[in-house]
């Protein structure tokens, strides 16, 4: 629902103010405690039923006369056929659907929608590998299953067959469910040549196609100047409650050596909660080196870690950065892009997804688990 929310509260304030108004309401008495001890439970229970009724009813008229003005006719609404489309404009976008009756790619492409059949691929054996799946059981087992059941018949229907001369096409995965959890760029037989997603393609995630389309939209209308202005670096090599990350500094020094190279303007600011939301307000670039942790039962408390406290996932959402756009969060943290919560799979609710909802147009974060010292390299060869 974000995603639509940001050119509705420039035009139509008022309907935005009572859209979430309404939103907020449903969500705080969903999540009110439960009262069954208390001894005029039925009575709370019926006018809490009632409450939350009317207001999802005053939801309904608010969301109808949204749609009555111009240009908001689809508001909260899935993307059309031409939408979905256009949202593949610059490679196509495959969507892995898991159901316990078969797995299918849903391929989405300029041209139009296809669907490939993946007869390798079970929910159970997915689930099998999912159970134990973290940073350390990344086996060539693991990659070459991910290779024979879903990326290989993928990149054989979209004719990705070899490795490219020139330079590499690119391809968005949308997977569902379990399939959240893997390492999908990553698969392949990488000791016998070519037979690998990172030598046929350049791999994108994405939350959904709505996602997609909404930011390839907004992309379109960004004046991007040759280089981004300004680039924010915070690095926490002392964690208040963590172990110590010696090459977090490393990492930020290097860092700013190349911004400086770049004339990008550095700003490193104190490495506290409000200082570094404030920071973002006018940057191009966010960098965090640090600490990150994923919370299993609420999974937008998930969060990096500061000295005074931590940046939820919620915490973005709140910050409207589309006036800027800003180009590109880094979170070299362990964790940021982890669902743990396997009831809660699609919803993405982590810091990749939020950082890109919250207004950056591109995102890199991490899976599981990251070594310190590896960050340093990726981060100065990304």
């Amino acid at each position: 629902m974000r995603l639509d929310i940001s050119e509705l509260r420039r035009l139509h304030p008022e309907l935005a103010y009572e859209f979430f108004r309404c939103n907020d309401e449903l969500a705080k008495s969903a999540a009110s405690p439960s009262q069954h001890s208390h001894p005029d439970f039925s009575t709370t229970a019926s006018h809490e039923t009632d409450r939350r009724y009317n207001t999802g009813r005053k939801l309904e008229q608010v969301i109808e006369t949204i749609r009555s003005h111009p240009g908001f006719e689809r508001f909260v609404l899935a993307p059309t056929e031409d939408e979905m489309k256009s949202a593949a404009i610059r490679g196509p976008v495959v969507i892995l659907n898991v159901s316990r009756y078969r797995c299918d790619a849903l391929i989405v492409e300029r041209h139009g929608l296809r669907h490939l059949q993946l007869h390798g691929l079970h929910k159970s054996d997915i689930q099998n590998y999912a159970a134990t799946l973290d940073s350390s059981s990344v086996t060539t087992q693991l990659l070459e299953w991910l290779w024979d059941t879903i990326a290989g018949p993928v990149l054989d229907f979209l004719n990705f067959t070899q490795s490219p001369v020139a330079d590499l096409a690119r391809i968005w995965w949308i997977p569902t469910g379990p399939l959240m959890k893997f390492p999908i760029h990553a698969a392949g037989y990488h000791a016998t040549g070519s037979k690998t997603v990172l030598d046929r393609v350049v791999s994108n995630y994405s939350s959904s196609i709505k996602a997609l389309f909404h930011f390839r939209e907004n992309q379109l209308k960004v004046e991007m100047p040759g280089l981004p202005e300004r680039a924010v670096l915070v690095g926490m090599q002392n964690t208040p409650g963590q172990t110590k990350l010696p090459f977090a500094s490393q990492e930020i020094n290097e860092l700013r050596g190349i911004c400086d190279s770049l004339e990008l303007q550095v700003c490193m600011p104190p490495p506290n909660v409000d200082g570094v939301l404030s920071s973002l307000r006018d940057c191009e670039i966010f960098h965090f080196a640090g600490h990150g942790e994923t919370d299993p039962s609420d999974p937008s408390m998930s969060a990096i870690i500061l000295e005074d406290g931590k940046i939820t996932v919620a915490r973005p959402l709140q910050t409207n950065l589309y006036a800027r756009k800003p180009f590109l969060a880094y979170l070299s943290a362990c964790s940021t892009g982890r669902m743990k919560n396997s009831d809660l799979m699609d919803e993405g609710l982590h810091l990749i997804a939020a950082c890109q909802l919250a207004g950056f147009q591109h995102v890199i974060g991490t899976l599981w688990e990251v070594n310190d010292k590896s960050c340093v390299e990726i981060a100065r060869k990304t």
